[in-house]
């Protein structure tokens, strides 16, 4: 779990310098600035501490991202605190309000805590104490993190390193790093730096994949869909692909790629507008200027005279502030008009642009999907048997997630080759193989090797993982001299890493209740059994 505290600066002083009241106002729309960004992002509010507020970030429900959301989460109650001082120095109430806020991520037991007088949801454990110790370090208007925290999501933001600090509690001092802001253009990355190996295990969805940017260039379009469980090289796969797709410069192909978030499926047609980003290349982050300024040189590059049956929607679409003559196209228009007039516009775009270049159209993580633009992209998907366009699918096996509508549709349009490719876990041989890619020691200890090839169970991402903890703990080391890897101690047994821990929650907190007590009974029971042992047990506890 990732524990965030907030804290307004000076408090004590400033509520002596007014009426209760008046300060009791004044907190509590400190507190809506907070609550609102972690309620944005599926936290809770465990604790409203006077003049501070306490969140978790994966209990009572938990995410395999929640140490990026945390950090998400603060950034945007620093941008809405800054307003609300604005706001309260324009009302000369406050001149200087200030907040601070800590985060830390680690094991905490979460539950509800007290008596039958008074009972609250609490998380106890060193990581709360330590999140507390963050936030009363950071400067004011900041954002302080643990390093536990910083390397659950070291690619994704820009961060100042701090140094370490004594903390009170701690016999030794605390790495910690101060929060910039979001690094634009980052995407999670996987894998080890400075490791890598050729991609393994693939060679027939490859090959398939292959095929496909044959057909699209020869003017056949297709839809595919890349079906796996977390970690089973999804994302690996394409960009393999689109580097062999890319490769030939005497037939190129336009390659575009939206992704979907795993907090964004309240977030309207999310997906839509990210690809559209792409195709315009516009990415996330332009400004409007930049924005309103490609989306025009586009459409009137591709469309002339009939841009006004697309710009202004496809403007409209992305939030842009339009021309008066092309936003009264699009003034009047209700809910089901205007959606019809997206779906409408965005198809005619597609059009032009695989006329143009035959184009391969990725979306990642379609499981996260928003509901809007599955809708919208549903009614798209028919384009790829008129032009050469090839529309990928990239998910997890999740029938119930609004994106698998996508998969499905697929498959009854007629005139277009519908596939999809399923990842299965690597083979032992397989995984062995990767082991030895990725750090070259052929003479690595049977009884390790086995002991990584057991927890990982054929995921090349959990392969990944448990290297990098067992390199990050010293059991694996390059040797001073001919920088080797080598082995430096023995090692009797294999955590899961802190890493893979927001992966496995997540899903097992998408259990019903009853599966998921049934799992929970077995874990104890422990890694293998027979059936009518674990049976016998329910049994008994009723």
């Amino acid at each position: 779990m990732t524990a965030l505290f907030t804290d307004i600066v000076g408090s004590t002083a400033l509520a002596e310098q007014m009426d209760p009241e008046d300060w009791r106002e004044i907190v509590s729309g400190a507190h809506r600035c907070v609550s609102e960004a972690v309620y944005r992002y599926e936290g809770t509010i465990a604790q409203l501490l006077g003049d501070g507020v306490l969140a978790f970030f994966g209990a009572p429900i938990a995410h395999e991202d929640d140490a990026e959301r945390a950090i998400r989460v603060a950034c945007e109650i620093l941008d809405s605190i800054e307003t609300y001082a604005s706001e309260l120095r324009a009302k000369k109430r406050v001149e200087n309000f200030q907040l601070r806020i800590g985060l830390n991520t680690g094991l905490v037991v979460v539950g509800n805590i007290g008596s039958d007088l008074h009972m609250e949801y609490l998380a106890i454990g060193d990581t709360v104490n330590l999140a507390a110790r963050m936030q009363s370090a950071a400067e004011a208007n900041t954002i302080l993190i643990s390093e536990s925290t910083h390397r659950l999501a070291a690619n994704l933001f820009d961060f100042e390193d701090k140094g370490k600090i004594a903390v009170k509690g701690k016999a030794e001092p605390i790495q910690v790093y101060r929060v910039i802001g979001e690094r634009k253009g980052a995407v999670r990355a996987r894998g080890i730096a400075g490791l890598t190996s050729p991609m393994v295990g693939r060679s027939r969805e490859f090959a398939t994949l292959l095929q496909i940017i044959a057909d699209v260039r020869a003017g056949r379009g297709s839809i595919a869909a890349i079906i796996g469980e977390a970690g089973l090289g999804k994302s690996r796969l394409v960009a393999e692909w689109r580097k062999a797709a890319l490769a030939d410069a005497e037939r190129p192909i336009r390659w575009v790629e939206g992704r979907c978030l795993s907090y964004g499926s309240s977030m309207a047609h999310h997906l839509s507008t990210d690809i559209l980003r792409a195709l315009i290349n516009a990415p996330a982050g332009s400004s409007e200027e930049e924005t309103h300024r490609a989306l025009a040189q586009t459409t009137h590059a591709l469309l002339d005279g009939d841009m006004k049956e697309v710009y202004p929607y496809l403007g409209h679409l992305l939030g842009l502030k339009l021309e008066e003559e092309m936003a009264a196209r699009v003034k009047y228009l209700d809910g089901p008009a205007l959606q019809a007039k997206y779906i409408a516009a965005y198809k005619k775009f597609l059009q032009a642009i695989a006329h143009a270049q035959p184009t391969v159209i990725v979306c990642e993580d379609v499981h996260w999907a928003d509901p809007s633009s599955v809708e919208l992209g549903a009614q798209v998907l028919s384009i790829a048997s008129e032009v050469p366009m090839v529309i990928v699918f990239v998910t997890r096996p999740d029938k119930d997630a609004a994106g698998w509508k996508l998969i499905a549709q697929s498959h009854e349009i007629t005139g277009v080759g519908a596939l999809e490719l399923h990842l299965a876990p690597l083979s032992d041989s397989d995984s062995k193989q990767l082991v030895n890619n990725l750090l070259e020691i052929d003479a690595l200890p049977e009884n390790l090797r086995k002991m990584i090839l057991a927890k990982a169970e054929g995921n090349p991402f959990f392969v990944e993982e448990v290297l990098r903890m067992l390199i990050d703990r010293g059991g694996i080391a390059r040797h001073a001299d001919n920088g080797e890897w080598i082995v430096t101690r023995e090692i009797q047994n294999i955590e899961i890493p802190d890493t893979l821990q927001g992966v496995l929650t997540a899903r097992i907190d998408r259990l019903p209740d009853d599966a998921k007590r049934v799992l929970q009974i077995a874990a104890v029971i422990g890694r293998k059994f027979q059936v009518k042992v674990l049976e016998r047990v329910l049994e008994q506890m009723g």
